[in-house]
Protein backbone atom coordinates (compact mmCIF):
# COMPACT_ATOMS: atom_id res chain seq x y z
CA UNK A 1 0.00 0.00 0.00
CA UNK A 2 2.81 2.43 0.88
CA UNK A 3 4.42 1.77 -2.50
CA UNK A 4 1.24 2.77 -4.31
CA UNK A 5 1.01 6.02 -2.34
CA UNK A 6 4.65 6.80 -3.12
CA UNK A 7 4.14 5.97 -6.81
CA UNK A 8 1.03 8.17 -6.93
CA UNK A 9 2.92 11.03 -5.24
CA UNK A 10 5.73 10.72 -7.77
CA UNK A 11 3.22 10.72 -10.61
CA UNK A 12 1.56 13.88 -9.32
CA UNK A 13 4.92 15.64 -8.94
CA UNK A 14 5.99 14.62 -12.45
CA UNK A 15 2.72 15.83 -13.97
CA UNK A 16 3.07 19.17 -12.19
CA UNK A 17 6.69 19.38 -13.37
CA UNK A 18 5.68 18.83 -17.00
CA UNK A 19 2.99 21.49 -16.66
CA UNK A 20 5.84 23.84 -15.76
CA UNK A 21 7.86 22.62 -18.74
CA UNK A 22 4.95 23.32 -21.07
CA UNK A 23 4.50 26.76 -19.52
CA UNK A 24 8.11 27.94 -19.40
CA UNK A 25 10.23 25.74 -21.69
CA UNK A 26 7.89 25.71 -24.68
CA UNK A 27 10.65 26.67 -27.12
CA UNK A 28 12.34 23.30 -26.45
CA UNK A 29 9.39 21.74 -28.26
CA UNK A 30 9.72 24.20 -31.16
CA UNK A 31 6.75 26.29 -30.08
CA UNK A 32 6.62 30.09 -30.24
CA UNK A 33 4.06 30.48 -27.45
CA UNK A 34 3.51 28.57 -24.22
CA UNK A 35 0.80 25.92 -24.24
CA UNK A 36 -0.14 26.73 -20.67
CA UNK A 37 0.07 30.29 -19.35
CA UNK A 38 1.40 30.53 -15.81
CA UNK A 39 2.68 33.63 -14.06
CA UNK A 40 6.46 34.13 -14.21
CA UNK A 41 6.60 34.18 -10.41
CA UNK A 42 5.99 30.41 -10.48
CA UNK A 43 9.04 29.66 -12.65
CA UNK A 44 11.37 29.21 -9.68
CA UNK A 45 8.93 26.75 -8.11
CA UNK A 46 8.94 24.63 -11.26
CA UNK A 47 12.73 24.86 -11.53
CA UNK A 48 13.18 23.54 -7.98
CA UNK A 49 10.49 20.86 -8.31
CA UNK A 50 12.93 18.45 -9.95
CA UNK A 51 14.80 17.90 -6.67
CA UNK A 52 11.89 16.43 -4.68
CA UNK A 53 11.08 14.24 -7.68
CA UNK A 54 14.62 12.82 -7.70
CA UNK A 55 14.54 12.25 -3.94
CA UNK A 56 11.17 10.48 -4.17
CA UNK A 57 12.33 8.31 -7.08
CA UNK A 58 15.51 7.28 -5.26
CA UNK A 59 13.56 6.51 -2.08
CA UNK A 60 11.04 4.53 -4.10
CA UNK A 61 13.74 2.45 -5.78
CA UNK A 62 15.51 1.81 -2.48
CA UNK A 63 12.29 0.57 -0.87
CA UNK A 64 11.48 -1.62 -3.86
CA UNK A 65 14.97 -3.07 -3.93
CA UNK A 66 14.82 -3.90 -0.21
CA UNK A 67 11.52 -5.66 -0.82
CA UNK A 68 12.94 -7.88 -3.60
CA UNK A 69 16.64 -7.95 -2.63
CA UNK A 70 17.61 -9.65 -5.94
CA UNK A 71 19.31 -7.36 -8.51
CA UNK A 72 18.24 -9.18 -11.69
CA UNK A 73 14.64 -9.52 -10.61
CA UNK A 74 14.63 -5.89 -9.40
CA UNK A 75 15.81 -4.58 -12.78
CA UNK A 76 13.40 -6.84 -14.65
CA UNK A 77 10.42 -5.74 -12.56
CA UNK A 78 11.22 -2.03 -12.05
CA UNK A 79 13.10 -1.14 -15.22
CA UNK A 80 10.65 1.66 -16.00
CA UNK A 81 11.34 3.37 -12.67
CA UNK A 82 15.09 3.06 -13.23
CA UNK A 83 14.81 4.53 -16.72
CA UNK A 84 12.70 7.39 -15.42
CA UNK A 85 15.31 8.24 -12.80
CA UNK A 86 18.11 7.97 -15.37
CA UNK A 87 16.34 10.31 -17.82
CA UNK A 88 16.07 13.21 -15.40
CA UNK A 89 19.75 14.19 -15.75
CA UNK A 90 19.45 13.79 -19.52
CA UNK A 91 16.63 16.33 -19.67
CA UNK A 92 18.52 18.61 -17.27
CA UNK A 93 21.46 18.56 -19.69
CA UNK A 94 19.18 19.87 -22.45
CA UNK A 95 18.22 22.79 -20.24
CA UNK A 96 21.89 23.50 -19.44
CA UNK A 97 22.77 23.29 -23.15
CA UNK A 98 19.99 25.73 -23.97
CA UNK A 99 21.37 28.23 -21.45
CA UNK A 100 24.93 27.66 -22.71
CA UNK A 101 23.95 28.20 -26.34
CA UNK A 102 22.22 31.41 -25.38
CA UNK A 103 25.36 32.61 -23.61
CA UNK A 104 27.57 31.65 -26.58
CA UNK A 105 25.35 33.64 -28.94
CA UNK A 106 25.56 36.68 -26.64
CA UNK A 107 29.34 36.36 -26.39
CA UNK A 108 29.68 36.16 -30.18
CA UNK A 109 27.54 39.27 -30.53
CA UNK A 110 29.67 41.04 -27.94
CA UNK A 111 32.84 39.96 -29.74
CA UNK A 112 31.55 41.30 -33.07
CA UNK A 113 30.57 44.56 -31.38
CA UNK A 114 34.00 45.04 -29.80
CA UNK A 115 35.72 44.29 -33.11
CA UNK A 116 33.52 46.84 -34.84
CA UNK A 117 34.23 49.47 -32.17
CA UNK A 118 37.96 48.70 -32.33
CA UNK A 119 38.03 49.08 -36.14
CA UNK A 120 36.10 52.36 -36.07
CA UNK A 121 38.34 53.87 -33.37
CA UNK A 122 41.46 52.67 -35.20
CA UNK A 123 40.51 54.53 -38.41
CA UNK A 124 40.02 57.84 -36.59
Amino acid sequence: MNYKILDLTILVFVVVFFVGVLAFEYDVFGLHQPIIHISVEWKQFFDVLIYPIVVLLVADLILKYRKINEPKQFVKKYWMDIVMLALIPVFSIFKILKISLSMIKKLKTLKMGTKLIHKTTKRQ
